[in-house]
């Protein structure tokens, strides 16, 4: 059998790996250990071990499923992982079939695990929030109320502020049902409880026969006595836990942004993450017209929310989460030990401030901005010294560099671009004003395209990208660490790939505090790899024969002749941005008195003459 035939994990409906059609068998567990792979990316085995199973044995237990699922797909052509292979990928050979379908995604394994099954209530809200067709909650409202037979128990997680009320409203609109606060009234209605929950809750809901239950419940803390005994004494079959998921950016945009400029929606967006009650509040302060420059303003009451929740930590605890919020993204051992915040690790992961996933980092970035703008300029300006110290001591020079410029310290950028070299080193001098050191890159002259080509997609990977037809979506926060976009492979002729839309950037010193948060690449690969790297501030140039830096500006709009049969793959490496692109592919025409776009020839042996 041949080994280059795919095997496919179907997204939607029931879980399975289908193999030229068939499914194939698998454990439950096998499947997955496939599915987190697929939405996750390279993950430790660790990780996947305490997801799964959580107890002592747990990397036993690993290694045996991965044995097992190695025993399934051999047979079929190839093995699925080495052995020692860590961190964990999923074999190239195993492709996520995003096709929309009925139901909900990885239906049939929600009682893998429970920590497992929080994680595919949180993928499964996403997803479904994200997928065509109706808005991202209306879609998801509409798939929860078919898949709802009373009596009925529906678990509803958020953050402050995150609809949780107007979201049971428009479930009971859907149902055609009533709908009614705390314990009054009966029959078939949604009933909403919200915290603190009445006395006698438990003894209604499980003598009811009738309704739906939604209980409001803080995506922050530990679960409410209320929560934990429905947990053990109500069908499982009959209740659902939702984290419910922010509005999409497509959501957010079309509605409540709706009236607001590019880039002022994405600002917006991005420092409320999306959450329907911080997006209101910030509105309500927030000119509709002009510009917004700087860091936006922050609403009183959005503050209090959010500091009423942490009165549940520790003091000690909270001025832990208080310090770490000036840093954006992964948190080194070194920082957590700097800013004293590694004795209090266990509390502010198990009531849900911070998570591990190979690294520590925030659960939420628009909660992390919030601790930040919460601080006195006099700490904020203390805690970013210490963070600057302590990033020198590790070797990170783009990190210590961006904590001396918030600490208002004057930084040797001479010194810290000597770390520097390739894309990263003209992106840091760009955002210097310095001049770069790359060789002139001017685009050609060619016929306007005749018809449209296909693309093939062929591959999604990483986390904050959607893509619809032509049309892709980047949301990158600091949280995210791998790089995300999709591959295709281009048509069997030479042709003309248009790449246009607007983006918003607010990468910090233009390759982020990593060094390597590049905001838009895209990568040819034929007989030779060539990337094109759209950088703010660059002028167009060849950085060497296989590098092309080209400027990235809110409005973008390039044309570029592509080698015939190449793979090409999108991909964003920033930690702050918001890229709403199209793409798409044409036919070259010659043609007499057609007009003609510019576009860069991507052709190695062309770029130096």
């Amino acid at each position: 059998m041949s080994t280059n035939t795919p095997f496919h994990l179907m997204l939607w409906g029931p879980a399975r790996l289908e193999h030229q059609g068939h499914e194939v068998k698998l454990q439950r567990k096998g499947l997955a250990i496939l599915y987190y792979l697929a939405l996750e990316g390279p993950t430790r085995r660790e990780v996947l071990a305490d997801l799964l199973w959580g107890h002592s044995a747990a990397s036993q237990n690993l290694r045996v499923e991965l044995y097992r699922l190695s025993q399934a797909l051999s047979p079929l052509g190839f093995t699925a992982f080495a052995p020692g292979e860590d961190p964990l990928r999923l074999p190239s050979l195993v492709l996520l079939d995003r096709t929309p379908g009925p139901g909900l995604p990885l239906e049939g394994l929600e009682e893998v695990s429970t920590e497992f099954g929080a994680w595919l209530e949180g993928q499964r809200s996403q997803l479904v929030a994200n997928a065509s067709g109706t808005w991202g909650r209306e879609r998801l409202v509409h798939e929860i109320a078919n898949q709802i037979r009373l009596p009925y128990v529906l678990i509803l997680m958020g953050r402050p502020g995150s609809g949780r009320t107007n979201f049971a409203q428009s479930l009971a609109k859907a149902l055609g049902l009533p709908f009614l606060e705390g314990l009054r009234g009966g029959g078939k209605a949604v009933h909403y409880l919200r915290q603190p929950y009445p006395e006698g809750a438990l003894e209604r809901i499980l003598s009811d026969r009738e309704g739906l239950w939604v209980v409001e419940c803080s995506a922050y803390g530990e679960d409410p006595r209320l929560i934990l005994e429905l947990r053990s004494g109500y069908a499982p079959e009959r209740m659902r836990f939702i984290h419910l998921p922010p509005l999409s950016w497509s959501e957010a945009r079309a509605k409540p942004l709706a009236p607001m400029s590019f880039g002022e929606a994405a600002q917006v967006y991005l420092a409320s993450g999306g959450n329907p009650g911080h997006l209101r509040e910030l509105l309500a302060i927030s000119p509709l017209e002009g510009e917004m420059t700087g860091t936006l303003p922050l609403p009183q009451r959005v503050r209090a929310m959010l500091q009423l929740e942490a009165r549940m930590l520790s003091l000690e605890a909270r001025l832990a989460i208080e310090r770490l919020s000036i840093h954006p993204g992964p948190l080194s051992e070194g920082i957590l030990q700097a800013l004293g915040a590694s004795p209090y690790l266990d509390e502010l992961e198990r009531r849900g401030w911070l998570v591990y996933d190979g690294h520590w980092r925030f659960n939420d970035e628009s909660s992390r901005r919030v601790f930040y703008q919460s601080l006195q300029p006099g700490r904020r300006q203390q805690y970013h010294r210490q963070a600057a110290l302590q990033f020198a001591l590790e070797g990170q020079p783009i990190a210590e560099a961006y904590h001396r410029l918030l600490a208002g310290d004057t930084a040797d950028w001479g010194s810290f671009l000597k770390h520097l070299e390739g894309w990263s080193r003209a992106a840091l001098e760009a955002w210097l004003g310095m001049p770069g050191q790359t060789v002139r890159a001017a685009p050609r002259k060619l016929a306007v395209p005749g018809g449209e080509l296909a693309m093939l997609e062929e591959n999604r990977f990483g986390t904050g990208f959607q893509a619809e037809g032509r049309r892709l979506v980047w949301v990158r926060q600091p949280t995210q660490t791998s790089p995300s976009g999709a591959e295709w492979i281009l048509p069997e002729e030479a042709c003309l790939v248009h790449l246009h839309g607007q983006v918003h950037l607010e990468n910090p010193l233009g390759i982020g505090i990593s060094g390597e948060a590049a905001p838009l690449v895209i990568e040819i690969h034929n007989h030779r790899r060539i990337q094109v790297l759209l950088l703010s501030g660059v002028s167009p140039g060849w950085l060497d024969e296989h590098t092309l830096l080209l400027p990235l500006a809110e409005r973008l709009d390039y044309w570029f002749c592509m080698p015939a049969e190449a793979r090409m793959r999108l991909l964003s490496r920033a930690e702050s941005a918001i890229l709403d692109l199209e793409v798409s592919a044409y036919r070259a025409t010659p043609g007499e008195g057609r007009s003609a776009v510019e576009a860069f020839v991507l052709s190695p042996a062309k770029v130096l003459k």
